[in-house]
């Protein structure tokens, strides 16, 4: 077997994985509104917690890894303070409420991610938490170019302009599924925060943000949305 045939077979159990883990996901997502809080926590586990419920206003750096709607929605059961969650709009309008209804099954609360800004830096100026959404494609009037697996991604600066902003620690955390099909979330160290709102510190805190995203997903290939196309938003030339 050559180098190639190794690597197209990795690449095969990656996809499969994916896949798998893709339609338990969904599967789970449907089951929520029904759970009880009993079935929920028994699906979950956590790994490093502490360190993020002690900074009050924490802002948590997530991905679509796991099973991340039941890590949003089931933090209300773990969590001392209040989840906030950045989310897309849906479309029809009927599926968006049903997510609404299905995030907040126990106390996390939606924003969409156009023009929350205020509201946002309020909720972590009461000392509630935040989960952001690293991991997509951002459109180049809403976000930086950082490095992702080796190619330039379009990337939101949002979470570091709230972080700057604001002052609050920023953790990775970022969900797996496990052998038996329960789910492990790990709380990992602080990313230290930028210093000022400067395009460089901007610039760093994204970079690495969006490193701790790379690196979890090195570990664990087959539990992230590969379909999606993160690296749809090229520089321009001038950028290169």
């Amino acid at each position: 077997m050559d180098c190639l045939d190794v690597q197209q077979s990795e690449a095969r159990r990656i996809v499969r994985g994916m896949y798998r883990n893709f339609g338990l996901t969904f599967a789970e997502l449907l089951r929520i509104p029904h759970m009880s809080d009993e079935e929920a926590l028994d699906r979950m586990c956590y790994d490093g917690l502490e360190a993020f419920e002690a900074d009050p206003g924490a802002i948590a750096v997530v991905a679509h890894t796991g099973n991340w709607e039941m890590q949003a929605a089931t933090a209300g059961l773990v969590l001392q303070r209040r989840l906030n969650i950045v989310v897309k709009s849906l479309k029809p309008a009927s599926l968006d409420e049903w997510m609404h209804a299905a995030r907040g099954r126990w106390g996390t609360r939606v924003f969409d991610r156009r023009g929350s800004a205020r509201d946002l830096l309020k909720v972590l100026k009461a000392g509630e938490n935040l989960g952001f959404i690293l991991d997509q494609n951002a459109k180049r009037n809403w976000g930086i170019f950082v490095d992702f697996f080796g190619k330039p991604a379009c990337t939101s600066d949002g979470l570091a302009q709230l972080a700057a902003i604001s002052g609050r620690p920023i953790f990775p955390v970022f969900c797996h599924r496990e052998e038996d099909g329960r789910l492990h979330v790990e709380f990992g160290e602080q990313i230290p925060g930028p210093q000022d709102r400067s395009e460089a510190e901007i610039h760093r805190v994204t970079q690495a943000a969006t490193l701790a995203v790379e690196n979890f997903i090195r570990r664990y290939p087959d539990q992230w949305i590969w379909m999606h196309r993160r690296w749809r938003t090229q520089p321009l030339p001038e950028q290169d």
